[in-house]
């Protein structure tokens, strides 16, 4: 690690193309609508007995097969809508030549009679998905519309196999909810299609499963997310495709439930992470969906779905791109997202129909807080965005990363300070493990100081004078360090687009003989695609003809750390499980034993090519002058 000092240091960050495109966070498969064949939820298969042959005897005619079906069943078109054609007809070609793909989780290998154990080529969410068996439909759907027996007789055969592969005692992740769910819902659409005794019993044995916990006894099933949703989806198609009118209310009713648990009230997700809420508002609509197909009335669903809108938006940052926290890919909205309502149609439209929501600075319950210079900047203007992230009102899911205090930061159509997204779903990926920590956030840490997560990061304000061209105030404190507190606490000084963050340590009289020394390190994690020169406090990334000044005061140099391999350390997720090199810019400040206070002050100013911004950080704060307007606003405090 090299300390950058005051005389001028050059840092090459490595290039990297721009971001990918993944799918979404869990596989689907899609069908075309047809009629419903006959279900037959209590039958069993009777074989029909065969004489004994002897030497005088005819022979015995060969078994009749199936009739093959000529229209897919009506939960197939709910559960999983239609795909073109052509994607169709290649997922079908490469089942039948041996290979599954489990959407993000990577190609699976069939065999004959596959033995549903992990394989290299998958991560631990293609190992898992693997007993979803939707990943099987194309073979049943292309076989139907193009009436071609082997495909549906491959689709058959898998179907049968896994079921008495798995009549004993199941490991925890067959049923678990995503995959759980998916695999009643597969065989839901199966039973109904073929009419298949085998299947419909396993249909109705995992639907059993799903439907288990009693979410429905409270109105907010609170501790939940988007798997919980695909679980009692599952339980209603097949208790109502069953005609089981007490199971399917009480599917509906855990959906209701669950559904108000991942929706805040304000619209936020409870993932931490803003793709697992497009996903989510993409899984309520399969909620109403099958609510339709099943006669039930869809409230409160699509007042749910109603509320994420705003708040998508707000998480969409001027390239219109997601901002990339927590388990979500930087990317754009694709698809159908919201297609009616005018706040989804402007984010998914790049703003060309559609209209954003009016607020330009705001706080969320999922724990986010996002702030803009305005909705529609002038060529040349201001475009800034930055976000900021404490803990959720609700227990946290696996979807979101340990940042709290983190902030990114997105001006000039360039992203300065980013999150590191999620990389893949691998338990084994220490890369994976790292981006989702503390130390792969543009937040803080402190060694050799107990850390008790529980405490969390919590709000102290979140104010803004927005609507009348004013700043913007936010201030969080973070008490996960033990006897250590540090309180981060920003102001957007909107009249001359500079963003001021400010860190308050306190650090408790360490008690008892043992008194190791506690360091907390400040970093700001840099995306790829830029360079650094710094002269004095004043340090300037560049990305192509932009600038970003960052003006600091407190203890501690700057240190800057590159990408490199052996290293988790400055590495970005690109595109699903794909990294790119950046760096992370650090300081770190040594905390006595006695009880002591420090302070770092941090202020960033996008620039312009050619532009000048000059900030000097003083006793009355911080000023700042561009375009002949000179500012001094006092640095933001906790009180």
């Amino acid at each position: 690690m090299a300390a950058v000092g005051a005389a001028t240091v050059v840092m090459s960050l490595l290039a990297s193309p721009a971001a990918g495109t993944r799918g979404e966070p869990t596989p689907r498969v899609d069908a075309t609508e047809s009629g419903s064949a006959t279900p037959t939820p209590t039958e069993t298969g009777t074989p029909t007995p065969t004489p004994t042959a002897t030497p005088t005897d005819t022979p015995a005619a060969a078994p009749v097969p199936p009739p093959l079906p000529t229209e897919l069943g009506s939960w197939c078109s709910t559960l999983f809508p239609v795909q073109p054609t052509s994607i169709e007809r290649t997922k079908a070609q490469a089942l039948m030549g041996g290979k599954a793909t489990m959407s993000q989780g990577g190609t699976y290998t069939l065999t004959e009679h596959p033995n549903w154990k992990p394989q290299g080529a998958t991560d631990t969410s293609g190992d898992r998905h693997v007993h979803s068996l939707n990943w099987a439909l194309p073979l049943l759907y292309r076989g139907v519309h193009k009436q071609v027996p082997a495909l549906v007789d491959r689709f058959r055969q898998l179907m049968h196999e896994w079921i008495e592969d798995h009549r004993g005692k199941r490991s925890y992740w067959v049923n678990a909810s995503i995959y759980g769910g998916l695999r009643t819902q597969t065989l839901v659409c199966a039973a109904q299609t073929l009419n298949d005794s085998v299947i419909t019993e396993a249909a109705l044995k995992d639907a059993e499963i799903m439907v288990a916990r009693n979410w429905a006894t409270r109105e907010v099933a609170t501790g939940t997310n988007n798997t919980d949703l695909i679980r009692q989806t599952g339980a209603l198609a097949a208790f109502c495709w069953s005609g089981d009118t007490a199971r399917r209310d009480r599917a509906w009713a855990n959906l209701a439930s669950v559904a108000r648990g991942v929706v805040q009230e304000d619209g936020s997700d409870v993932e931490g992470s803003p793709g697992y809420a497009v996903y989510i508002e993409n899984l309520l609509s399969d909620v109403e969906a099958a609510a339709a197909t099943c006669g039930l009335p869809a409230d409160p669903i699509p007042q749910l779905r109603g509320r994420l809108y705003d708040f998508v938006a707000q998480a969409i940052r001027p390239d219109f791109r997601l901002e990339s926290l927590g388990d979500t890919i930087n990317e754009s909205l694709r698809g159908a997202f919201g297609a009616g309502d005018a706040r989804a149609d402007w984010v998914r439209s790049a703003g060309t129909t559609g209209t954003p929501p009016a607020p330009i600075y705001t706080s969320y319950l999922g724990g986010y807080v996002f702030g803009r210079a305005g909705w529609q900047p002038q060529p040349g203007g201001a475009d800034t965005y930055y976000s900021l992230r404490f803990s959720s009102a609700r227990p946290a899911t696996p979807h979101a990363h340990d940042d709290g205090l983190g902030l990114t930061l997105y001006s000039r159509g360039v992203e300065w300070i980013g999150d590191p997204g999620p990389y893949r779903y691998e338990n084994s990926s220490s890369l994976r493990w790292y981006m989702k920590s503390r130390t792969a956030h543009s937040s803080v840490t402190v060694s050799n100081s107990g850390r008790t997560k529980a405490r969390g990061v919590q709000q102290v304000y979140a104010r803004s004078d927005w609507a009348t061209g004013g700043n913007d105030y936010t201030c969080l404190r973070d008490a996960t360090w033990g006897a250590v507190t540090v309180t981060r606490c920003t102001t957007y000084i909107r009249s001359v687009d500079a963003l001021v963050v400010v860190d308050y340590i306190d650090a408790a009289r360490l008690k008892g003989k043992r008194k190791p020394v506690r360091v907390l390190t400040q970093r700001w994690q840099l995306p790829p695609v830029q360079s650094a020169t710094n002269t004095g406090e004043v340090l300037t990334l560049a990305s192509g003809d932009k600038s970003l000044d960052i003006v600091k005061s407190g203890e501690g140099g700057w240190n800057a750390r590159t990408a490199r391999k052996g290293s988790s350390i400055g590495w970005f997720t690109e595109a699903w499980g794909v990294k790119a090199p950046g760096a992370v810019l650090s300081r770190t400040v040594r905390l006595p034993k006695a009880r002591s206070s420090s302070v770092l002050v941090t202020v960033f100013v996008p620039r312009n090519p050619g532009e000048s911004a000059p900030a000097v950080i003083g006793p009355d704060g911080v000023t700042i002058s561009r375009n002949g307007l000179t500012i001094t606003t006092p640095l933001p405090a906790p009180g």
